[in-house]
């Protein structure tokens, strides 16, 4: 039986919304951090946005199977959720190697 709620819609958009702001900041990072700190900038949040990249294309999967439009032949066991978190770590490191610098 499928939810006839907006809660899967919510929680789809909310996981969008996370995905494109932290591609966003990566790319403000590194526009503002490119002179200052180099490649290794680049490279960390490079592997930020990838991670920001992935987890778009995820929610989106993530909906489909919920909306009843697709099916996962198994779960994801949180992977969205470390990707989020090692993207937001990678953000910071950079950001601290700016401040260090």
């Amino acid at each position: 039986m499928r939810d006839t709620g907006i809660s899967n819609e919510r929680t789809a958009l909310a996981w969008q919304r996370t995905a494109l702001s932290l591609v966003a900041g990566a790319a403000v990072v590194a526009r503002l951090g490119v002179d200052k700190a180099g490649p290794v900038l680049v490279v960390l949040v490079g592997l930020a946005a990838v991670l920001g990249l992935w987890i778009f294309v995820e929610s989106s999967g993530r909906y489909r199977h919920s909306a009843g439009s697709s099916v996962r032949v198994r779960g994801r066991g949180g992977r969205a959720a470390l990707a989020l978190t090692v993207a937001t770590v990678l953000i910071g490191a950079g950001e601290l190697l700016l401040v260090l610098r």
